[in-house]
């Protein structure tokens, strides 16, 4: 029966779901994002793939802003649970995040980040029974030429949402 009602609540936004439309959908929930210009370009079965533009969001060097690198990082850790599980029924929050700066990025930094659908219907089995789970994500960002610029690893907790 668990994992019956598991598989339940994996897909259950994915009907219809496009870049464009994950990309309205997190511009809204965090308006700052789509000031910086984050874009999805990709995504599916668990996955997303996330662009953002170095126009607007360079600092006093001409390289990214890394509260800009830092935001583009933390950002699949929430959305991916958003958007692959019953919509409103789960609120993900970044508990810890560690950063590596590795380079200066001067171009546009793209970054791919997956959670497999069985950890993530897991997850969501374990936050109804338990109020929460804990999940983590380790991802880096590349610039225009693929050298990585950005290492992360950062923890979440993912909850039901509170009716």
């Amino acid at each position: 029966m668990r994992e019956a009602q598991a598989e339940v609540a994996y897909g259950a936004a994915m009907d219809g779901l496009t870049a464009s439309t994950a990309t309205q959908v997190m511009h809204q929930a965090i308006p700052a994002t789509g000031r910086l210009g984050i874009v999805v370009e990709r995504i599916g079965d668990g996955e997303v793939g996330m662009r953002v533009p170095i126009e607007g969001n360079a600092n006093h060097l001409g390289t990214m802003y890394a509260g800009v690198l830092f935001s583009i990082a933390e950002l699949p850790g929430g959305l991916i649970p958003l958007v692959f599980l019953e919509p409103g029924r789960y609120t993900p929050i970044v508990t810890d995040m560690h950063v590596r700066f590795l380079a200066p990025a001067r171009t546009d930094v793209t970054l791919d980040a997956r959670i497999d659908p069985a950890e993530l219907s897991a997850l969501a089995l374990r936050a109804d029974e338990e109020g929460r789970a804990e999940f983590t994500l380790e991802l880096e960002g590349q610039d225009a030429g693929g050298r990585t610029v950005i290492s992360t690893r950062a923890d979440y907790q993912l909850r039901p949402s509170r009716r």
